[in-house]
């Protein structure tokens, strides 16, 4: 860490005459409260004890062992951002995230994953507090955006494992949000944002006033937030669905769920002329209509209809042969989303020994997602178009895939309230307490709780599907749903769905009796008691006493969410799921030491260690303990040494204990598909089970079933850190740090991923998981694999960061540069039949389903850096992100013509198979901006200009990404975006 000296002259250079100070990112010391002025070289001055994050002794020596980075209010002012999740989300040691940038998955939330390994591994704290789980029910971290940003003061980001300071989650590190406290005046501020394309406007607008008296302080804001959205198609590297394989290279492939209708199964035997002119002539898995067709045969209505084979590749929008639908344009690329915040906190004076303080917060968020218009399986849903059926040309049952476009685009929307009190006392213990004189304690109570609907719209009403799909009853020319064909079978309401005629055939009569509005209920709640104390023991030879802090925590968290009856009863096509609810209670102890050993010696001018040590004890799985060791060597005093070493645990959260079974749509694909099937032990399991062609199944995604398990037991980790920090005295205002981290996770709380069980199965290599895979009947399509949590796996993963801070005074203004990077020397899965996956310079599917999350995106070198300038009121920046290149796996196996079982060795493994890879060229994008700051009696009135990713850099392709042809949890798909800031200030 920085010394007070180098934080107060680098603080200087940021805050005296910049406009906007800060920078994307910076590395100083934390601080609890305001810092005390510098003392005089020779001079003693009263500094004020503070809590460092990750530590809770409360010193004067703001330098620990472990490494933290703290981000000024000012900081986040000048990148231009206005949501504190996007802002953490540029932070290098930040990795593939959930954000507004995720459509097919999202749900309006903005969260943070430290080093990658997933987002309920960092723990989110307010103010030193939990902060309770964000989203739309039963989640299992922090919604950033549930946090109103008008009250943060600086975020505190430890970058280490916290489980003996802070308890579960702290696997991966620690965000800590510290909010507006003590503070007098109001501030008003509005932003306004557009990008270069005139979509994705933004509006952020908020007020804060606070007072402070000799009784106490209170601090209020309120802010609004509007994001409106960016559409895909409104993108050009988004326009179209792509895909990349070893075979092909790059295609535009889209979804095999046509509009115009795809015939995918038929009996083994019978039919009309029509289905054997199609069995004989044709002999494919799957048929189009297509009236330029030379097969043509009478169907029973009388009319020719014309089919072909399906050919899977390419669009035809795109200029390459083939059927499949382009259902990109649909799709948000940027979701919409409104917030409403206020804040509160506030403290008083009891009397001279105690203080009485309070928190509160109320969010509103609106959000919302569209996805194309829902692509019926029949076969998936088990609903086959009857022989007897109106529109079914071949007079025998068949499972139709039509892309439903008549029904509109799938709509989702949320409508979450959070909010969240905290209260308490704290003190310092009086000098008539002898030993215990100059204690400090604290007592509070922290309740958060998160409610709210996720309303779906888009999908169908199975039985009303099924109903529409059987026989049909000719009434005087017209056409009703009947259960025999017969007038007594009449269905009342039911009208004969076409799937049979083509785009357009499908009428409003048709749409409206299948339709529905499901309504989901959520909730997650949290309620805490702390009670705390630390304070001096004795000195050894060193100026700063031994520290010693101990304390007790209980919590109980809740967590549900409540389907529509539909969809819990499993009666609607696309994702089902049945309800969760669950909740558990823990008690915690802690203690932790600081022993400053010896200060002010030659070559020791401070040696310090440190240890914790938590027990806890959880109604869900029982009870254990977890440690932490630190040291921190100063030789001289400008170079300080520093390490720590930590156990730590992860409990499972409420949706891995008791989450519903709900439906899951991987992207992985039928390893039995194709013509070849990859070597004797896939030839004989995928024989046993399909036709000796394949399934001939094109999918992308295949449903999947996942859900809780109350049988799930704790993570269990180890980390160690080693870090230099040097501050060189003959060079004012430069500090350089160097950190090395190396995490291993174990007993990992996942599933055993989709492609471990369909390689397992067809390899040969685990027969045991067929029984996870379901396949149809007729079609020979996977119709689902089983995949709910367990404790599989390991990860590990290893790497350095290093930052770089240099203030300059000149005579034309004060610069401050500054640089933070990390190089990424592992990120490696081991999964349930031990495989080891290698993440580092790797995007594959099978990295990507295994990590449990759809960004994958793993550079081994990723910076961010800035320069800024101030001068009588003037104030600029420029700063650059940068992401290094990587390679992207191509499928090792695919539908294409010709390949044969050679190509299927990596099954996917592209990192130890360089034939299956294409490289990804590095990405960046450059912020700039300029403003300028008027005092007068009135206040200090300041107005910035600015604009994010100037050049307009669209995001590294990756065909094999979720969405979008690139990673959305990493790169930035809005493009260029301009914005005006105005602020006043008295």
């Amino acid at each position: 860490m920085l010394s007070r000296r180098n934080v107060l002259s680098l603080a200087a250079v940021l805050a005296s005459q910049l406009c906007i100070p800060g920078a994307a990112a910076a590395q100083t010391p934390p601080a609890d409260q305001p810092a005390a002025p510098a003392a005089e070289e020779g001079k003693k001055s009263v500094v004020e004890e503070i809590v460092v994050t990750g530590s809770r002794i409360r010193r004067k020596d703001l330098s620990t062992p472990a490494p933290v980075t703290v981000l000024s209010r000012e900081q986040v002012v000048a990148s231009g951002k206005v949501s504190i999740g996007d802002f953490l989300q540029t932070l290098p040691e930040q990795s593939n995230a959930i954000n507004t940038g995720v459509n097919n998955g999202g749900d309006g939330a903005t969260r943070v994953n430290l080093r990658g390994v997933g987002t309920n591994r960092t723990l989110v704290l307010v103010n030193g507090r939990r902060l309770v789980p964000g989203g739309t029910g039963a989640d299992g971290s922090a919604d950033l955006n549930s946090i109103p940003t008008a009250s943060i003061e600086r975020i505190e980001v430890l970058k280490d494992g916290a489980s003996a300071v802070y308890g579960s989650d702290a696997i991966a590190g620690v965000v800590n949000i510290i909010t507006r406290r003590g503070w007098s005046g109001t501030e008003a501020s509005a932003y306004a944002g557009i990008s270069g394309h005139s979509d994705g406007s933004t509006v952020d607008v908020n007020v804060t006033t606070g007072q402070t008296s000799d009784f106490g302080n209170v601090v209020f804001s309120a802010g609004f937030y509007n994001q409106k959205k960016v559409m895909a198609g409104d993108r050009k590297f988004s326009k179209f669905a792509q895909n990349y394989d070893q075979i092909d290279g790059v295609y535009s492939n889209g979804s095999g769920t046509i509009p115009a209708g795809r015939i995918v199964g038929f009996p083994a035997t019978g039919g009309t002329t029509l289905f054997q002119n199609l069995q004989t002539n044709i002999g494919a898995s799957s048929y189009i209509q297509d009236p330029t067709a030379p097969d043509c045969g009478l169907s029973p209505s009388g009319q020719s209809t014309c089919w072909r084979a399906y050919l899977g590749a390419g669009l035809p929008a795109a200029g390459t042969a083939g059927d499949g639908y382009n259902f990109a344009p649909d799709n948000y690329l940027v979701t919409p989303q409104q917030r409403y915040s206020v804040y509160a906190a506030g403290d008083t004076r009891l009397g001279s020994f105690a203080r009485g303080f309070f928190e509160a917060s109320y969010l509103n968020r609106q959000s919302g997602q569209d996805l194309a218009p829902e692509p019926l399986v029949s076969d998936g849903e088990g609903v086959a178009a009857s022989a007897l059926n109106a529109y079914n040309p071949f007079g025998v049952d068949v499972f139709v895939r039509r892309r439903l476009t008549e029904f509109g685009r799938r709509q989702t929307r949320q409508d979450i309230d959070t909010f969240r009190v905290v209260g308490g006392l704290d003190g310092t213990l009086s000098d008539s307490l002898g030993p215990l004189a100059g204690w400090f304690w604290d007592l509070s109570l922290n309740y958060g709780r998160t409610q709210g609907v996720n309303v779906k719209h888009g999908n169908l009403f199975l039985p009303g599907l099924a109903a529409a799909l059987g026989p049909s009853y000719n009434d005087a020319g017209t056409w009703r749903c009947s259960t025999d064909g017969t007038a007594a079978g009449v269905i009342p309401g039911c009208v004969p769905l076409n799937l049979f005629g083509g785009v357009g055939t499908i009428t409003p009569a048709m749409v409206n009796p299948l339709t529905f509005t499901g309504t989901a209920r959520g909730t997650n709640q949290l309620a805490a008691f702390q009670a705390n104390t630390s304070g001096e023991l004795f000195r050894l030879m060193s100026e700063r006493a031994v520290g010693l802090a101990v304390g007790y925590e209980h919590r109980e968290l809740s967590g549900s969410v409540v389907n529509d009856p539909i969809t819990n009863a499993g009666l609607t096509t696309g994702n089902k799921s049945t309800d969760t609810r669950g909740s558990y209670n823990v008690n915690e102890v802690y203690g932790e030491l600081s022993i400053p050993i010896v200060s002010g010696m030659p070559l020791v001018d401070d040696l310090e260690v440190t240890a914790a040590l938590r027990w806890f004890d959880y109604s869900t799985f029982g009870s254990d303990s977890t440690y932490k060791l630190g040291a921190r060597y100063r030789p001289i005093r400008d170079v300080t040494l520093r390490g720590t070493y930590s156990t730590a645990f992860r409990a499972p959260n409420i949706g891995e204990l008791y989450a519903g079974t709900a439906d899951n749509f991987a992207s992985v694909k039928d390893p039995c598909r194709g013509t070849a099937q990859g070597g004797p032990a896939l030839t004989a399991q995928c024989l046993a089970e399909v036709p000796a062609g394949g399934s001939g199944d094109s999918s992308s995604q295949l449903r999947s079933t996942v859900g809780g398990n109350p049988n799930v037991k704790a993570e269990t980790a180890k980390i160690y850190t080693v870090g230099l920090v040097i501050e060189p005295r003959m060079v004012k205002n430069l500090s350089l740090t160097i950190d090395y981290y190396n995490m291993d996770i174990d007993k990992n709380i996942s599933s055993i991923g989709e492609n471990v069980i369909l390689n397992g199965c067809y390899s040969g290599s685990n027969p045991g998981y067929c029984a996870l895979i379901t396949r149809n009947a007729t079609t020979h399509f996977i119709d689902n694999i089983i995949n709910t949590q367990a404790n599989v796996g390991k990860l590990a993963t290893a790497g350095i960061d290093f930052a770089i801070r240099y203030g300059l005074p000149s005579d034309f203004g004060r610069w401050a540069f500054s640089f933070d990077g990390g190089w990424l020397q592992k990120i490696d899965q081991t999964l349930a039949d031990g495989t080891v996956l290698h993440g580092k310079n790797t995007f594959d599917l099978n990295t990507l389903n295994s990590f449990g999350q759809s960004g994958g995106t793993f550079p081994e070198w990723k910076f961010n850096a800035s320069v800024l300038w101030g001068f009588k009121g003037w104030g600029a920046g420029l700063a650059t992100r940068f992401l290094g290149s990587f390679h992207e796996c191509g499928e090792a196996y695919t539908y294409s013509p010709g390949v044969t079982s050679a190509d299927y060795a990596g099954l996917g493994l592209c990192s130890v198979d360089s034939r299956f890879q294409r490289k990804v060229a590095a990405y960046h994008t450059e912020d700039i901006f300029v403003g300028y700051t008027l005092a007068t009696s009135a206040g200090k009135t300041n107005l910035t200009v600015g604009m994010q990713n100037m050049f307009d850099a669209a995001p590294a392709k990756i065909y094999n990404g979720f969405a979008s042809a690139t990673d959305q949890y990493m790169y930035d798909q809005m493009g260029r975006f301009m914005y005006a800031r105005l602020t006043h200030t008295y």
